[in-house]
């Protein structure tokens, strides 16, 4: 993949000018990527940023959803949104796995608890990630 021949830095920079300054959650998706790059986690990482853009989605679908008579199998997929979002942290705890335990503790406490100050700050990671996937399939096309 063409952006694992820049700093983690640089991916997130790219990441950020490709979002227009959209990005909300840069130092952990920096730190993620990281760990990517640092382990050769990069398939992972394109796995986490794939599932982030399926989950983001989601739950735009899920926001609008039930007030949408379009949408006629609300249930299953507020079930695939909660299969989805554990397949993300799972995702995540996968690829920070040989990191530090202070930066897998930063991750428990911020992302992973059940608040709903956890799941705002997920929502925003997961799209920088979303980012991150758009990104890299720009990079493929061009």
């Amino acid at each position: 993949m063409e952006e694992n021949k820049i700093t983690p830095e640089q991916f997130v920079k790219e990441v950020e000018k490709f979002s227009r300054g959209r990005l909300k959650r840069k130092i952990e998706l920096l730190r993620i990527y990281e760990e990517a790059v640092k382990y050769s986690k990069i398939k992972e990482f394109e796995d986490l940023a794939f599932t982030a853009k399926y989950v983001q989605g989601l739950l735009r679908v899920v926001r609008t959803g039930s007030a949408d008579p379009e949408v006629n199998n609300f249930e299953m997929m507020k079930n695939d949104f909660s299969d989805n979002m554990k397949k993300t942290i799972e995702q995540i705890r996968g690829i920070i796995s040989s990191g530090d335990d202070t930066l897998k503790q930063h991750f428990e406490n911020i992302y992973f608890e059940l608040t709903q100050e956890s799941f705002i700050n997920m929502s925003e990671l997961l799209s920088d990630l979303e980012w991150a996937k758009m990104y890299m399939n720009d990079l493929k096309r061009r």
